[in-house]
């Protein structure tokens, strides 16, 4: 690529770090389903956050000084910290072939037990003095390979919610993985959880998976407001009212397969709310 090309693709320029919050640099990305790359340049440290619209996002780390080079998602907490306590450059690339990983980057040499970055980790970890070390900051741990059956129960009525939710949407010619990515970004504040940048929710292949060793704190009425505001968008018009009742039906049938797992979760007072009409 040509040196004026690349300029073309440049949406903002040598950002100073003193004056930019990274994170709400990538909140503000996300909300705008970017597509990208975010190139970091601080002393002997240089990273690249790729950003393809709706995953969460990888990372490609070089810390000159320690002498690794390592791509994952879990390198965006360590990347929004050093931001904040070193000076350096922001510069922001537009375009699908920014967002791909160059060919020969380094293969991720994570650790097996991964941190990855939430907004509460991040947040926790700011507040911090600047002389206070490392090893303080708070990490969410990946999950162990069993998690409790309460857990597993309530993750896995999620997901039968939110396939429920995606047909009734598929039904009317709707694109629902990016209304409810939109949905996600909003809430992020209230439901740190719900943001696709913190990684700590995954929907895909039609289930959810979630970070940690329990269910995030909010984690029901999070899901059941995401997915109203999802129905508040598909249910306008003069269709508004059959909208709703379609996806009442399909919410129903859920309902009606997993009545001991609605009600011990707490889903099942959610379902009228989701659907803004009689559910069961």
């Amino acid at each position: 690529m040509t040196s004026e090309a690349r300029r073309a693709r440049v949406l903002y320029d040598n950002l100073d770090t003193s004056f930019v919050n990274l994170w709400g640099l990538l909140r503000y990305l996300s909300q705008r389903s970017f597509v990208g790359r975010i190139h970091v340049e601080l002393d002997d440290y240089a990273a690249d956050v790729f950003l393809k619209g709706s995953d969460t996002p990888l990372v490609h780390e070089i810390d000159r000084a320690a002498g690794t080079d390592v791509i994952e998602e879990s390198a965006l907490h360590r990347l929004v910290l050093r931001v904040r306590e070193s000076p350096g450059k922001i510069t922001v690339y537009e375009g699908a072939d920014e967002a791909a990983v160059p060919r020969g980057a380094a293969a991720d040499t994570a650790p097996d037990e991964t941190s990855v970055a939430t907004p509460e980790s991040v947040a926790s970890s700011a507040g911090k003095d600047a002389d206070e070390s490392a090893t303080e900051t708070t990490f969410v741990r990946e999950p162990p390979q069993t998690a409790t059956a309460d857990a597993n129960e309530t993750t896995r009525l999620a997901g039968e919610l939110i396939v429920a939710m995606e047909r009734a949407a598929t039904s009317l010619g709707v694109d629902f993985p990016a209304i409810f990515q939109q949905s996600r970004i909003a809430l992020g504040d209230d439901y740190p959880f719900l943001d696709p940048l913190s990684g700590s929710l995954r929907y895909e292949n039609s289930a959810v998976t979630i970070s940690g060793e329990e269910v995030p704190d909010g984690f029901v009425p999070g899901v059941s407001e995401a997915l109203r505001r999802v129905v508040d968008q598909l249910a306008t018009g003069e269709r508004a009212r059959r909208t709703r009742e379609r996806i009442a039906l399909e919410l129903a049938r859920v309902a009606r397969k997993n009545p001991e797992a609605m009600a011990t979760s707490g889903f099942k007072e959610q379902l009228d709310r989701i659907a803004g009409t009689k559910v069961l």
